[in-house]
């Protein structure tokens, strides 16, 4: 691959997390083979499932990819110094330049396996497309780089030389179901407490997320926390004005719960001593009474709504 090339589609690795969820997959895995694009190292971290989720994500890899070494693996884990054993499998696509990186490995939860393919990354890029969510487009990954490396893109930079971005972030496609979606843009506002993106749509330089890793003692905010400790510390962020990912409200943080409201005041106090106060203000008066008001419309009133706001799907 000549230089010019290299430059404007540097190595990405792209991280996959799943347990017990033989049914979505698949799916994410097809729509990462699936990019067009020249230089991808796919990472998938299975929490040792027992439902044939690791077996299916194995017969996947074989159907489409050179197994190059398989065995017993072995990865730090983010709380010690010890070692967990576990399945690892590298492989090379058959006619890709795709490479693959399988680890069967139980570990304490999903910010913990995040941390696990971070350790594995050699990309210059890292992207966690977890179970179930999926690029936007096969382009998706091509689009989104060639966009950053673009000569336009690239002098704006040069003149604010302070600006050496180690997080970019592109738009989002929320799916509500079937037949019904919308863009959400992300914002280029203060990320400081919270980030204005969908994590799924965002490419973190592997050095800065190998430095930082994301705090295991979080169940549903570690993207939060990292995101925020990142820009609190300076790090700068780049938006892409392109869609990268679709993601289902199906998620572990895509629902109110005491728990992510803990966590994101956790997060708010380290730099703002009132954020619990203002936060508990926001969801009493604005958060649930929005979502209460949504769950008394019946289902099929909101996907009419959908339609006549322009949000089917095409």
């Amino acid at each position: 691959m000549d230089t010019s090339t290299q430059a404007q589609s540097p190595l990405i690795s792209v991280i996959t997390i799943v347990y017990n969820d033989i049914a979505h997959i698949i799916e994410t895995m097809d729509s990462v083979i699936a990019q067009d694009y020249p230089q991808l190292e796919y990472i998938i971290i299975d929490g040792a499932s027992s439902d044939g989720t690791k077996e299916a994500i194995m017969r996947h890899i074989q159907a489409c990819a050179k197994v190059d070494s398989r065995g017993k693996g072995v990865a730090k884990t983010t709380h010690a110094h010890n070692e967990k054993s576990g399945f690892y499998l590298e492989a090379t696509h058959k006619e890709k330049n795709l490479t693959f990186k399988f680890l069967s490995q139980k570990d304490s939860g999903i910010y913990e396996a995040m941390n696990k393919g971070t350790e594995l990354a050699t990309g210059q890029w890292c992207n966690f497309m977890n179970c179930g969510d999926r690029f936007y487009s096969p382009n998706a990954l091509k689009e989104f780089f060639a966009y950053f490396s673009h000569q336009s893109t690239q002098s704006m930079l040069q003149t604010q030389p302070q600006i050496t971005p180690q997080i970019l972030y592109g738009d989002s496609q929320l799916i509500y179901d079937d037949t019904h979606s919308k863009i959400l843009y992300a914002s280029t506002k203060s990320h400081k407490y919270r980030h204005h993106f969908i994590h799924q749509s965002a490419f973190i330089a592997t050095p800065l997320m190998q430095a930082y890793r994301y705090d295991t003692s979080f169940k549903i905010a570690g993207d939060t926390d990292f995101f925020a400790k990142a820009y609190n510390n300076g790090v700068s962020f780049y938006h892409i004005p392109l869609v990268v990912s679709s993601f289902s409200l199906e998620g572990v943080s895509s629902h109110l719960s005491w728990q992510m409201f803990k966590e994101d005041c956790q997060i708010g106090y380290k730099y703002n001593r009132l954020f619990p106060l203002l936060h508990a203000l926001k969801y009493l008066f604005w958060i649930i009474p929005r979502v209460c008001i949504r769950e008394l419309i019946p289902a099929r009133f909101r996907s009419q709504a959908r339609i006549l706001l322009g949000k089917k799907t095409s």
